[in-house]
């Protein structure tokens, strides 16, 4: 349930990218859902290798870019949905740049508000200890 709901979080974290930075178009929500999902499994898969092999970089800046690894990602995010026919486009690296800094911000806060942190369980009364002499 809490995976649909990021991607839910994602896809309208996209919407509001959409609407302030320009560059970045959109059409029907169900586009922006599935980018989400593409956006996601190319953060697993090209983004982390990225981050891997751009370890000096991001120690040097600590961790600073990383912001360009995820701008370059939601680009390539763009042109994959545009290849596949989504409404999702976005015209450069800075468009993606600021896309991906919006869309994380959004879904980042959204999280926060409605999906519950694991809290620890009480476990009953703590067992009572016995001191034989």
């Amino acid at each position: 349930m809490t995976t649909l709901l990021r991607f839910l979080f994602s896809a309208i974290g996209l919407l509001v990218a959409c609407s302030f930075v320009p560059g970045l178009g959109h059409g029907s929500f169900l586009d922006l859902l599935i980018v989400a999902v593409i956006l996601a499994a190319l953060n697993t898969t090209v983004g982390s290798l990225l981050k891997v092999i751009a370890f000096v970089p991001m120690a040097c800046s600590l961790g600073c870019f990383s912001l360009v690894i995820n701008g370059l990602v939601f680009w390539l995010a763009g042109a994959l949905s545009s290849r596949l026919g989504l409404t999702f486009t976005v015209s450069g690296f800075w468009a993606g740049f600021f896309g991906a800094l919006v869309t994380s911000l959004v879904a980042s806060v959204l999280g926060a508000l409605f999906i519950p942190k694991d809290r620890q369980r009480p476990q009953g009364p703590s067992p009572s200890i016995k001191v034989v002499n």
